[in-house]
């Protein structure tokens, strides 16, 4: 047989990539809170996980020289480590149960949440989610605690019933964990005055319904996984999701979103995240909260009302504090404030400002149509609105736009301008024909 020669070619297998860390960080890195953000490993060997980690922060805040972790959560923890060229110490960390402590020049660490490498996902994204929320408070074995769903496969292990006054930490808990940057904290007085259906600074709003209904989802042991209240309005007897808390887990919120129809059912209409009286901001933050967003949607509940939220930190004064005489400014009575509109102009845009609580002061943007916008007017009057605030104690200001403006209209250069930054969209729901919704099934 004639020779032929071989020719093998040799294909070079791909490169074995690393998988990235799973970290999410504080956003600000203004070290305020408890924690500074989370990690969630893969495993429990350090000699594969911190490599990946300390390579991440690397590029995020600088060259990490030590780390400190739980000893006992971990496997064969080495002395030292070999990390991108340069030896990295590791120690142990005592008396700090489910966190890793990473140390830059000067001793200067970054202490974050560790979530267990075998959490369900829904789990671990809550915990990091609420470790990396500025302002945090709680520890990282709260925050585990707390996020923990409840158990797999048994309906007998939940149960709701109705609140009591010794939940009211948990229940505060699950509220800071939802909290948009901006908005008040909750306070123990303000959660009271909610689940009595009263407010002393404005008693007005809560005479439209009748007491509401305030119920928690627990788990085999009476710990706190969630919270909803409900209410009737008098005059159409419609009901009104007032505030739902779950810490974004998934079967916590279907359960409680289908409690509340369930209680609500055979009224005409259900609304949802439609009012003043629920604790923080006055609609779902459906950036922030997305599995309660979906949860809505699989319901039965359409999006109605939409509102951008923006914040501005105001300690500078980067706009001119000079008077304009086109604005007009009067007194309101609801919100309690000031109501800001053109002297000649009734068809262009006006703003109320809210009088500041705590601090933070809240503008109430309502925009001009295509016909009437005035970029220079515009900007005049957020310029006396934001002044307005800081005279009467606001250190912050966060900004409620109607959603429908367009999006290229000046108004949004005039907010960027001013040094507002968009938080999430608010949106408020409905459902025709309250009823219940099947978990896991058709709406």
């Amino acid at each position: 047989m004639p020779n032929r020669d071989l020719h093998i070619v040799r294909t070079p297998l791909p490169p074995q990539r690393t998988p990235t860390a799973r970290i999410h960080l504080e956003p600000t890195l203004t070290r305020d809170g408890r924690l500074d953000g989370a990690w969630w490993p893969r495993s429990t060997d350090p000699r594969l996980e911190l490599p990946t980690l300390v390579s991440a922060l690397d590029t995020l805040l600088g060259p990490v020289l030590r780390v400190r972790l739980d000893l006992d959560a971990w496997d064969d923890v080495p002395a030292d480590l070999l990390v991108d060229g340069r030896f990295l110490r590791v120690s142990g960390f005592p008396g700090t149960t489910d966190t890793v402590r990473l140390i830059r020049g000067d001793q200067d660490g970054f202490e974050l949440l560790v979530v267990p490498p075998d959490t369900a996902p829904p789990t671990a994204a809550a915990a990091m989610k609420t470790a990396a929320r500025t302002g945090n408070t709680l520890s990282a074995t709260e925050i585990l605690a707390h996020c923990r769903p409840p158990h797999e496969g048994s309906t007998l292990d939940i149960a709701l019933r109705p609140y009591r006054p010794s939940d009211q930490a948990a229940v505060l808990a699950l509220v800071e964990a939802d909290h948009l940057p901006g908005q008040p904290i909750c306070s123990p007085e303000v959660l009271d005055e909610a689940i009595e259906g009263t407010c002393r600074r404005d008693p007005g709003p809560w005479a439209l319904f009748h007491t509401p209904r305030t119920e928690v989802m627990v788990d085999a042991d009476d710990q706190v996984l969630g919270a909803v209240s409900y209410a009737v309005r008098r005059d159409d007897g419609e009901g009104l999701i007032l505030w739902l808390h779950g810490r974004e887990i998934l079967v916590v919120v279907e359960a409680l979103v289908s409690h509340a129809l369930e209680e609500l059912s055979g009224r005409r209409a259900v609304h949802a995240f439609a009012s003043t009286l629920g604790l923080g901001s006055s609609a779902l933050p459906s950036g922030r909260r997305p599995v309660t967003r979906k949860v809505l949607e699989h319901a039965g509940f359409s999006g109605r009302n939409s509102w951008r939220y923006l914040r501005r930190a105001t300690p500078e004064p980067c706009l001119s504090a000079a008077p304009c005489p086109l604005v007009e400014v009067v007194r309101s009575m609801a919100p309690p404030g000031w109501w800001l509109r053109s002297r000649d102009d009734d068809l262009a845009a006006e703003v109320v400002a809210q009088t500041p609580a705590d601090h933070v002061g809240a503008l109430w943007w309502f925009g001009a149509d295509a016909l009437h916008t005035d970029e220079t007017f515009e900007r005049a009057m957020l310029r006396e609105a934001i002044t307005l605030l800081r005279g009467h104690g606001a250190s912050e200001t966060v900004l409620y736009a109607d959603d429908e403006q367009a999006e290229g209209r000046p108004t949004w250069t005039v907010f960027a301008d001013a040094g507002f930054v968009e938080i999430d969209r608010l949106v408020s729901y409905a459902k025709r024909g309250g009823g219940t919704v099947t978990i896991g099934g058709e709406a």
